[in-house]
């Protein structure tokens, strides 16, 4: 049974990033789901490039601008929908703080995402590296060795096209790059099941209302019952190229 202060809470969650760089045009995506995962919105941007004049005088902090300020205010302004958290993958879209009308939380890489891969998989990378081919006309199964001085899952885990088709995700909030701007003491890194997240210790809502990092995640925890909190970014960047497609 439903307890009286969860009737209360919001019941839909905000996906947010930015795809894309600034160079080629950054693509902002924001997908709001129910409690059972079903999307209720989805709205998208057209890609924004910056002009010389703001690449030259915004320098190291460009990214956090266009996305945090321009995209991250811009799609989460288009509803109207009460929402128990944002959450992004993207740590540019972290300047947007506490402008946004719901808590902003930072989603971090599953811990499975840089689980071992296959023999086929580790071959391949390795023959792109050192690039040599050591089928030398044996059989692959028993002629494909790697060293493992050439195979380091670190390296593997920083590049999102290796091995796993999805947005990118950043393995821990204390290997998440510097972001100008962006205060990293007032995130707290929590555990989520499989997956880990960053909580706001505190938000100050458009009502005024302080909402306590506690509170951000027992409103999480009613979500993550049927949501997996990586899955959605997956969407959002199908559907992006998807509306890429047709436009």
């Amino acid at each position: 049974m439903t307890r009286p202060e969860e009737k209360k809470r919001p019941t839909h969650l905000g996906f947010l990033t930015a795809l894309g760089d600034p160079a080629r045009g950054v693509i902002g995506g924001f997908l709001i789901l129910n409690l059972v995962g079903r999307p209720t919105e989805f709205h998208c941007t057209a890609p924004v490039r910056p002009n010389r004049a703001q690449e030259i005088l915004y320098g190291a902090t460009l990214e956090g601008f266009l996305c945090g300020e321009q995209i991250a205010q811009a799609l989460v302004g288009r509803t109207k929908t009460e929402l128990a958290a944002i959450l992004t993958n993207n740590p540019n879209i972290l300047t947007a703080g506490s402008s946004l009308k719901a808590p902003l939380a930072m989603v971090f890489r599953r811990s499975d995402v840089c689980a071992e891969p296959s023999d086929e998989e580790k071959y391949a990378v390795w023959e792109e590296k050192t690039g040599r081919n050591a089928d030398l006309g044996a059989a692959p199964s028993t002629n494909r060795r790697i060293d493992d001085e050439n195979w380091a899952p670190e390296e593997r885990c920083k590049d999102e096209t290796n091995f796993r088709r999805r947005s990118f995700f950043y393995d821990a909030f204390e290997r998440t790059p510097p972001t100008p701007g962006v205060d990293y003491s007032a995130w707290r890194p929590v555990a989520k099941g499989r997956n880990r997240l960053a909580l706001p210790t505190d938000f100050v809502g458009p009502d005024g209302r302080a909402v306590g990092v506690d509170e951000i995640s027992a409103r999480l925890d009613l979500f993550f019952k049927s949501i997996d909190s990586v899955e959605p970014f997956e969407r959002i960047r199908l559907a992006i190229e998807e509306a890429q497609k047709s436009g």
